[in-house]
């Protein structure tokens, strides 16, 4: 499965480069007037405020080639205007001047990570981690944020390994590299960074206090990790006899997080609703019972889970983002839109107004989702790749692919290192007939990007569907698939490039699992061709109805649908 989705931005990442670009002006003297730096300097600012990110960074580079005082700002603006390679540059040039410069540093680590350029990223968190007055320990404990916050969790997880490299005798490093493992869909590498973190920390006995709940929170994930490896019955007994010796809510609520990553949902519900009557533990246990209710396509049950969040004024902006999901599943658009538009920050903020800007423009309010589209780029220059990138995802949806492209094609050339904008012009290009363009827009991408298990996946998924090149899309698959072993979109690629070179018996395993792990529109449409195909139709139409009530409006769900029923219908026909 190739799809494109809306990410939150780094924000930790960004209010590090904000603080960094703050460090570089310090004692940064101004150009005198009438020298070439002041008059770039002035151009790069008027960029700036007429929303012309990129104008704006090449310029202040210019400006800092005429007067080297200026790299400081030259590099804090390229990464406050989200050009990677421009702010890489530009520190690098920073770091000749001041090589001790944690803060020029610090904005080539987060431009070498959006870049997928690991060796480069990973050498400046090193200097990061060594020249920090707060010890290596608390230094990398810190990383954490930016890490959990990249662009690409496949990124932040190979710089993690290499950090863990760098300092082998430290329990924060391992801990760094678990939680990356994790959020890369490698549990079997979490455990393993897990118990090294644990090995390499105080024992427990001697801690007191915050450092013994940091502990009990890394014995927590390493018992996720082993559920999600396979491991469940050690780590839900040994959960399960800390609950019985000390049943707080607190201990039941991990308990029932344990059985849900165990897939165990109907004993994780039943956990979840016996802490309910608690007053203190009801919100969160409400919140999580919402969010599986909404999973399943239980929509009225979801709403009425959000809506007594809402009541009881718990969890506001999840609360009015579901419930807007919801009313816009039900086709009640006024009601969504009303939900959506009082979601005031977290990370389904940029969601939820994505959501009503596509909702105004299918319901023929066009000017008004233009305006919400500005008003998004106005005020976070931060998301402007995702929201470019929701703009042409509008007219595409709408047939109208020359203005999807047109949008794409102007994005770019303000943004040219968003991988998500080159994604998505590949996909539109694909779905409107321009085969060659998108796959060449994916091989530019796997090429810049070496070894990105995403950037793999993508194009080899591609060539999959369109029945291309089918040998070196499974190799670049089960490349991708090497780096992240569970992830469920490119379990999913194997198996349809497996089912495409006429290996349907093969592809079913695979699909099996991916749906079991991210049931959906376009895993189901999958499984549910290969065992259609496979003579077992009525478990297919069963899979296609459980996916369509959790993703309705799945274009290639009803698709695949009504091409093989019809095909059916056909052959059946007198």
């Amino acid at each position: 499965m190739f799809r494109i989705s809306i990410r939150a931005r780094a924000p930790a990442i960004i209010a590090c480069i904000v603080c960094a670009a703050c460090a570089g002006q310090e004692g940064l003297q101004k150009a005198p007037p009438g020298a070439p730096g002041e008059f770039y300097t002035l151009m790069a600012e008027i960029a700036r405020a007429r929303r012309e990110p990129r104008v704006a960074a090449l310029t202040y580079a210019a400006a800092a080639r005429a007067d080297g005082r200026l790299w400081p700002r030259a590099a804090a603006v390229a990464a406050l205007s989200l050009q990677p390679t421009l702010a890489l540059d530009a520190a690098r040039h920073w770091m000749r001047q001041e090589p001790n410069s944690r803060a020029a540093h610090l904005i080539g680590a987060a431009a070498g990570l959006s870049l997928y350029k690991i060796a480069q990223s990973a050498a400046d968190y090193r200097f990061i981690v060594a020249h920090s007055g707060a010890g290596v320990e608390a230094s990398l404990a810190a990383l954490q944020p930016d890490l959990r916050a990249a662009e690409s969790p496949f990124a932040a997880r190979a710089v993690a390994d290499r950090l863990a490299a760098y300092f082998p005798a430290s329990a924060a490093a391992r801990q760094l590299q678990g939680f990356a493992a994790l959020r890369a869909a490698d549990p079997a590498a979490a455990v393993r960074a897990f118990e090294a973190a644990l090995a390499r920390s105080p024992a427990a006995s001697t801690l007191r206090g915050a450092a013994a709940d940091a502990r009990g929170d890394l014995i927590e994930a390493l018992r996720r990790a082993q559920v999600q490896s396979g491991d469940a019955a050690g780590p839900l007994a040994d959960s399960l006899a800390e609950l019985q010796r000390d049943g707080t809510p607190a201990k039941r609520f991990d308990y029932a997080m344990l059985l849900l990553a165990a897939r165990q949902d109907g004993a994780a519900r039943a956990q979840l609703e016996g802490l309910l009557p608690d007053a203190d533990a009801a919100a969160d246990a409400r919140r999580v019972l919402g969010f599986l209710d909404f999973a399943d396509g239980d929509f009225a049950s979801a709403r009425a889970q959000f809506a007594e969040l809402l009541m009881n004024g718990q969890y506001l902006d999840d609360s009015f983002y579901y419930l807007g999901l919801i009313a816009d599943q039900r086709h009640e658009w006024r009601r969504a839109l009303r939900y959506l538009s009082r979601v005031q920050g977290g990370e389904n903020s940029m969601p939820a107004m994505l959501r009503a800007a596509a909702i105004l423009q299918a319901h023929g309010a066009a000017s008004t989702a233009r305006e919400l589209f500005d008003r998004l780029l106005d005020e976070d220059p931060g998301s402007a790749p995702d929201v470019l990138a929701a703009r042409a995802q509008i007219y595409a949806r709408a047939h109208d692919a020359r203005r999807a492209l047109g949008i794409l094609r102007q994005a770019i050339r303000q943004y040219p290192d968003s991988v998500e904008l080159h994604y998505e012009r590949a996909s539109i290009d694909a779905d409107d007939g321009h085969l060659e363009a998108a796959l060449g827009e994916l091989q530019a991408v796997v090429d810049a990007r070496p070894g990105d298990p995403e950037a793999m996946n993508a194009l080899g998924y591609t060539l999959a569907d369109h029945s291309r090149r089918l040998g070196y899309a499974r190799k670049l698959i089960e490349r991708a698939l090497a780096e992240a072993p569970r992830d469920a979109a490119i379990r999913d690629s194997l198996g349809w490039v497996r089912y495409r070179e006429g290996h349907a018996d093969r592809a079913l395993p695979l699909l099996s699992a991916a749906y079991a792990d991210a049931p959906g529109g376009d895993i189901g449409a999958h499984y549910g061709e290969v065992l259609w195909r496979l003579g077992r139709r009525a478990q297919a139409e069963r899979i296609w109805s459980q996916a369509a009530a959790i993703d309705p409006r799945n274009r290639l769900l009803r698709a695949t649908r009504q091409r093989l029923q019809g095909a059916a219908a056909a052959v059946a026909a007198p």
